[in-house]
């Protein structure tokens, strides 16, 4: 079984990173650019603001401010296109999963930005409690996405059973021993060495603690795998190389089996945690929208 980057073509993995770092980089850089703009404005005491000239645009009803919370509703909004996505089986073809999920997270970080500028740092009534669920789905959507990383999936971001992990670890296995004639005791020292020691028993808060203290800890494994290969030096530097990876994946695969139930838990936990906060959110956000629009604030493009 290949992974999904093995399955997709190096161009366009290559590609579709740089888009996705070009998109963060020009999105954040604009909004540092307005941050900075409206700066006196946002540092002002709230009753002296009228008096600044910018007033009439960055306030919540201005030209402005009343567009960040239009464009900031718009990508919660879209936010929700990855839930459909993963939802509705008719969409099941429509693009790689996991893209879709880091364009929902896009959405996530910069919808909240520019709400925050569309409130001017301001919260109160109603609006505060959409916009500190907001806040909790915000942060909350990055542990997810740590989480989520921790489950294994295809290429369509379904999950992958247990048995094919395990078939894939005995490939890498395989692949060791045949291609560069590892021994038996190395690939037991390593084993022992990448072993997760936590009981399948354990609480979720453990378990948690165990993945984020194992992936600290990687880069210093790291060192030691260099260590443990010196006797493989007369290999080509390339050769010495793939090794280190193979070992790497190895363990990383040897982690999510013994770990695959108790990390599926742990996600369910984190679903149950934040869809009350996403839902609250949305509730009181289209509330907002309606009486915003009743009484008369329009913004037009």
């Amino acid at each position: 079984m290949k992974s999904s980057r093995a399955r997709q073509s190096p161009r366009s993995v290559l590609f579709y990173k740089l888009f996705l770092r070009c998109l963060y980089f020009l999105a954040l850089a604009a909004y540092v650019y307005l941050l900075v703009d409206g700066t006196s404005f946002y540092l002002s005491p709230y009753k002296e603001r009228p008096r600044i000239e910018a007033y009439r645009l960055l306030r919540p009803a201005g030209l402005k401010g009343h567009a960040f919370g239009v464009i900031g509703a718009t990508f919660m909004i879209l936010m929700l296109s990855y839930t459909l996505r993963k939802r509705i089986k008719a969409l099941r073809s429509f693009g790689i999963l996991n893209r879709w999920l880091d364009i929902h997270i896009f959405f996530g970080i910069m919808g909240p930005l520019l709400i925050v500028l569309h409130t001017t740092f301001k919260v109160q009534g109603l609006v505060a409690v959409s916009f500190w669920s907001m806040v909790a789905v915000a942060t909350s959507g990055i542990f997810g996405r740590y989480l989520y990383l921790q489950i294994p999936r295809n290429i369509q971001g379904d999950e992958i059973d247990i048995k094919e992990l395990e078939e894939t670890n005995r490939q890498y296995t395989a692949e060791l021993k045949k291609e560069f004639n590892l021994s038996d005791e190395i690939l037991q020292r390593l084993e022992k060495r990448d072993a997760i020691g936590i009981a399948e028993n354990s609480g979720a808060i453990k378990v948690l603690f165990t993945i984020l203290k194992d992936d600290a800890l990687r880069p210093f494994r790291f060192r030691h795998r260099q260590r443990d290969f010196a006797e493989f030096k007369h290999l080509p530097h390339e050769a010495r190389r793939k090794i280190i990876r193979i070992i790497h994946r190895r363990a990383r695969l040897s982690r999510r089996i013994a770990l695959f139930n108790q990390v599926q838990q742990l996600f369910h936990y984190w679903h149950v945690i934040h869809k009350p906060f996403a839902v609250i959110m949305y509730i009181v956000m289209i509330v907002h929208i309606v009486v915003a629009i009743w009484t008369g604030y329009r913004w037009i493009f």
